[in-house]
């Protein structure tokens, strides 16, 4: 019985999926270049450690590049209290093998299960603690940052203008008129069509 709940609720999510992909990227009224930056450009934030303030970097990001503000936000949600520490994990542990040098030992992850008390004490214990990993986990996360921004930008900026040519003939949203104009010579030539089979 606890069967289709499931089932329900993966539906929905994937209906959000296409109605995001569908209506907040392929038919958004920016050219393809704005929103294929707009998603790398979120993209390469997500795999920074920047967590806090992810959403307000990919928004000055895209204003500064001039890319599409709105498209980038919901794909900094890929790295959250659920999957920052296999991604960060991986970033630290590319940086290290990069730079070299020992990894963190057990004493540093038994240190961070005991915090001083109180909030300033720990703040600044977490702080200290960061900077011993902050060199490899920056080296790391900007390698795959950038491995990922890049085919990103050209795989949506690609899908967007194959979408849009085979939806439109045209890589920007047609206005209404366009549309209505588009829409009489298509079903005109299903008219032709038909009668020259009928003939």
């Amino acid at each position: 019985m606890s069967q289709p709940a499931p089932r329900k609720e993966r539906r929905s999510w994937r209906r959000r999926l296409r109605d995001f992909v569908v209506f907040q990227v392929l038919h958004a009224d920016d050219p393809p270049h704005r929103l294929a930056l707009g998603v790398a450009l979120a993209m390469f934030v997500t795999f920074t450690p920047t967590v806090g303030i992810q959403m307000l970097l990919v928004v000055c990001f895209a204003w500064l590049f001039g890319a599409n503000k709105a498209v980038g936000l919901p794909i900094v949600w890929i790295s959250n209290p659920a999957t920052m520490l296999p991604i960060f994990y991986g970033c630290y542990w590319l940086g290290r093998c990069a730079l070299g040098g020992e990894p963190v030992d057990a004493a540093w992850w038994e240190a961070l299960r005991h915090p001083p008390v109180g909030f300033g004490a720990a703040m600044g214990f977490y702080w200290a603690q960061f900077w011993h990993i902050a060199g490899p986990l920056w080296l790391g996360s900007l390698i795959v940052a950038t491995g990922l921004a890049v085919p990103t930008y050209y795989a949506v900026y690609f899908a967007v203008c194959r979408y849009r040519m085979q939806k439109w003939g045209a890589l920007t949203r047609p206005t209404a008129a366009a549309r209505t104009r588009h829409s009489k010579s298509r079903i005109r030539s299903s008219l032709a069509a038909a009668q020259h089979d009928a003939a």
